[in-house]
């Protein structure tokens, strides 16, 4: 098995769009997954490239960035592919605190039709995508990341990086580095109405509503703090069908399509770990995006690809660091 320039554990919309970045700048990758493609929090998102003003500063700024990427990435992937990503941009209403404020044109996706589009590009330019497979630790040579051990043997890779979601704790611990991610919960299901289009996306306090092209109405989203289970719950189902039906009357005679659940990783101060592992050659780290995995996967992609290539990333990673809650903050600036 010929070794790659980056090893990637961890198959959700974060490795996957690191993986194209990289392909697109030379690399050669291989990712590997416990599950399937798409398969951890990637399922649990609607897709909606909304970028939260309540976000703390530096995230805001970097989530800002990867909006403006989001239209040439689709259009790249469906050229190169032919397929859609689901990418529109629809009226946006958001109500909080009983104020409403309507923005003209906010884009989403659907993340299904995004992940199917970037697996057939990855595959396309020569990169490996291997499910099913368990990575149990790290290998170390010295101070230097040298691969990982899979259910499957060894794979070494020049440089590896950990965007496994929820398993990026555990197996960053087998080399002594203690990040701090929570798992939440959330639960969401599709329907279609029986007349009529719902032609703008609803934000609500309690849940929201997102039109997609084909027609299906994704409804969001519930956040299970501490839960890891992703059984549906019949109660939390219900709960979102009468805050649907509420803030939108039609849904209550649509057709039920269907019900699933994924498990984000959401971090101690709400900051995903971005970059290199201070400390640790050939170890990256992009995990702890809780809801905003598909907001921030091209922005994420490029900042990793530029670690990975000894590039200084436009966007200041320091807040970002995987060490910053050790007690010895070793990831401030010289």
């Amino acid at each position: 098995m010929k070794q790659p320039d980056v090893l990637i554990v961890g198959a959700g919309i974060i490795g996957l769009t690191l993986a194209y970045e990289l392909l697109n700048r030379g690399q050669s990758v291989r990712v590997l997954d416990q599950s399937a493609v798409g398969q951890g929090a990637t399922r649990a998102a609607a897709g909606m490239l909304a970028t939260d003003e309540e976000l703390s500063e530096p995230l805001h700024a970097l989530a800002a960035v990867s909006r403006v990427l989001y239209p040439q990435l689709v259009r790249q992937l469906f050229d190169e592919t032919g397929l859609t990503s689901g990418y529109l941009e629809l009226p946006f209403q958001l109500r909080q605190a009983k104020q409403t404020v309507q923005f003209e044109r906010v884009g989403q996706v659907d993340p299904p039709l995004l992940v199917r589009a970037l697996r057939q590009a990855i595959e396309q330019r020569g990169g490996v995508i291997e499910e099913q497979v368990s990575v149990l630790r790290l290998l170390r040579d010295s101070g230097t990341i040298t691969g990982v051990e899979t259910s499957r043997g060894q794979q070494v890779g020049r440089q590896v990086v950990i965007a496994g979601g929820r398993g990026s704790e555990p197996l960053l611990q087998t080399i002594g580095i203690p990040i701090d991610t929570l798992p939440v919960k959330g639960e969401c299901l599709s329907v279609r109405l029986t007349t009529g289009r719902l032609e703008q996306t609803l934000f609500h306090e309690t849940v929201y509503l997102v039109p997609k092209a084909d027609g299906r109405i994704i409804i969001g989203a519930t956040e299970h703090v501490g839960e890891e289970s992703t059984t549906v719950n019949a109660g939390s189902i219900s709960d979102l069908l009468a805050a649907a039906i509420d803030v939108y009357p039609p849904i209550r005679d649509a057709a039920l399509v269907d019900i699933w659940s994924g498990v984000r990783p959401q971090t101690r101060d709400g900051l995903p770990y971005l970059g290199r592992v201070k400390g640790i050659d050939g170890l990256l780290v992009a995990t702890g995006h809780h809801r905003h995995g598909i907001l921030l996967a091209p922005v994420t992609a490029q900042v990793l690809a530029d670690c990975v290539m000894n590039r200084k990333p436009e966007v200041t990673l320091e807040a970002f660091c995987c060490r910053r809650h050790e007690e010895e903050n070793t990831c401030r600036s010289d």
